[in-house]
């Protein structure tokens, strides 16, 4: 944490920025990310930030633990980030991910970003061993939230000793460079483990799903967070789908499915390979596993349920399907909770409650709720004709609109498009993450992107993930992005979206490109890659 204080504990007396400032929601934005990806079984830490007033003390930033956990941040501090320019976000973030691992790693005493009073009840072998912790997983997870933490760690850290005026040694503390060398360290070590996770998001997007869970498998050990956990099982249900697709005509498209066109595309191959059913159930039952303990990290977590559901349905177990998702507060249920459920209602040979979903779901936008509807009308018709002759004419309609919206590509690329030109260095650090199948990752991060080159059994990517950008009233120094609308005029209709924490994620497999799309419609980061044999 960061908390400067001289003197007894600040009483909490100190005004509060309301809710509604510009500053405290650009902070909010920051602190919704980070606990996204950090969140297990404890409740979410409040948040506030302590207005600039006389005769307060100099917090930083600092965590209370108790029966209302506390994360607090001072309005100075907060303007001294934003001196920091397009990296202002990132210093927020710096400090709030500090704070959040203390947290979610169960650290419970009263702590500040590692610079402050020590407390005497603490030694300094275990201070020293808290704070690295809280180094390594506040870098970890505020690079997996979209943040370049570990780049600005020293940047922020300089302005704050010189800002504050404080002695390169404090009490029970490591020494200002040491911590630089300590955080450089676990730096390092996270970078590896960031590089593997973003790595096994690619191949996730681009559907090379066996290579993907081989990135979250990695991981687990170091990691069993709620996510990685989920990622997981996604990537396993996502095998058992294609599976399930060799086998069964075009139908519903389940939420967790990144390309409903793919059964399409599969019309006109060869006759696919022969169901595997001891496969299929292997898979679905991995995929149940990992789900499960995801679930029982955070019991609200949302994506597990739908997975489980998913799992349940494509397993021929309705009921259990409906029941998982009956599970979840009324209040929680996403479009894609109603999807999976209308399509376990259907198959149950329950219309009436599946045509309430399916529109429930529509009404959401949740992932292809509105060909779910019209293929569930379609079936419920008293003459229904050639199904397979419908599927193809709704994509074809679907295609045609898309095209019909595309605008003539403009010569500036929208934000997180940028072309990957670079190759990476052969002395890039890199990680052999499974042999069979083959799967060797390199990267370098750098200023605005982070580069991978990856290595499969039978392709070499090369991959540059730009690092996400924030939007608001009054955010200056805090990006500018694209929007949704204006994705759509230059590149047309995605081929396939994704669900992601806080939006969706937009994939063109023809140009090569992947944009993650914010709650309010705004392009929030992306990626672009290149591909050889």
């Amino acid at each position: 944490m960061l908390l400067l204080f001289f003197g007894p504990v600040w009483s909490g007396q100190a005004q509060n920025l309301p809710e509604t400032s510009p500053k405290y929601k650009i902070t909010r934005q920051v602190f919704t990310r980070l606990t996204y990806v950090f969140a297990n079984s404890r409740p979410q830490p409040h948040l506030e930030i302590m207005a600039r007033k006389s005769g307060t003390p100099n917090i930083i930033a600092q965590y209370q633990p108790g029966s209302r956990p506390l994360i607090q941040l001072s309005e100075e501090v907060y303007d001294l980030c934003r001196k920091l320019g397009k990296d202002s976000v990132n210093a927020l973030a710096v400090l709030l991910s500090h704070e959040l691992a203390h947290h979610y790693e169960k650290h419970d005493w009263y702590y500040t970003f590692g610079i402050g009073k020590a407390s005497v009840e603490t030694s300094k072998k275990d201070i020293e061993r808290f704070e690295s912790e809280a180094d390594f997983y506040g870098c970890f997870y505020g690079e997996i939230a979209g943040f370049s933490t570990g780049r600005v760690f020293p940047k922020i850290i300089d302005l704050l000793y010189q800002r504050f005026g404080l002695a390169d040694q404090l009490q029970g503390y490591p020494t200002k460079e040491e911590r630089k060398a300590i955080y450089s360290k676990k730096q390092t070590e996270a970078g590896e483990m960031v590089a593997v996770f973003k790595t096994g998001q690619f191949l996730y997007f681009i559907q090379e799903f066996e290579d993907a869970a081989s990135c979250f498998e990695y991981l687990l050990n170091r990691f069993p967070s709620r996510e990685i956990l989920n990622n997981l099982s996604a990537a396993k249900l996502q095998q058992a789908l294609a599976l399930y697709q060799a086998k069964e005509p075009p139908g519903f498209v389940y939420p967790v499915e990144l390309d409903a066109k793919s059964r399409l595309t599969a019309i006109h191959r060869a006759a696919p390979a022969p169901f595997k059913a001891t496969l299929f159930r292997q898979l679905l039952s991995e995929a149940r596993r990992y789900a499960e303990k995801s679930r029982e990290i955070d019991p609200a977590y949302v994506p597990a349920y739908i997975n489980l559901a998913s799992i349940h349905s494509l397993g021929g177990n309705q009921a259990a399907a409906i029941g998982v998702i009956n599970e979840l507060n009324s209040a929680k249920l996403t479009g894609n909770a109603y999807t999976i459920r209308g399509i376990a209602h259907y198959k149950n040979k329950q219309p009436e409650n599946a045509r309430q979903d399916f529109e429930l779901a529509k009404q959401q936008h949740a992932y292809m709720a509105h060909y779910n509807l019209d293929l569930f009308n379609k079936l419920e018709a008293s003459v229904m004709g050639n199904l397979l002759d419908w599927v193809e004419s709704w994509f074809a309609q679907e295609e045609l609109t898309a095209s019909q919206n595309k605008a003539k590509v403009n010569k500036t690329e929208l934000k997180g498009a940028e072309k990957v030109s670079a190759s990476l260095p052969d002395k890039a650090p890199r990680v052999k993450v499974s042999e069979k199948p083959y799967l060797l990752i390199q990267w370098q991060p750098d200023n605005n992107y982070l580069l991978l080159g990856v290595q499969t059994t039978c392709c070499r990517y090369l991959v540059r993930y730009t690092q996400k950008e924030y939007a608001g009233k009054n955010s200056k120094n805090f990006g500018q992005s694209s929007t949704s609308t204006a994705l759509v005029k230059q590149y047309g209709t995605p081929a396939y979206t994704y669900s992601a924490a806080l939006g969706e994620y937009w994939i063109y497999r023809n140009q090569k490109r992947v944009f993650e799309i914010g709650p309010n419609g705004q392009v929030v980061s992306g990626l672009s890659y290149t591909v050889s044999d």
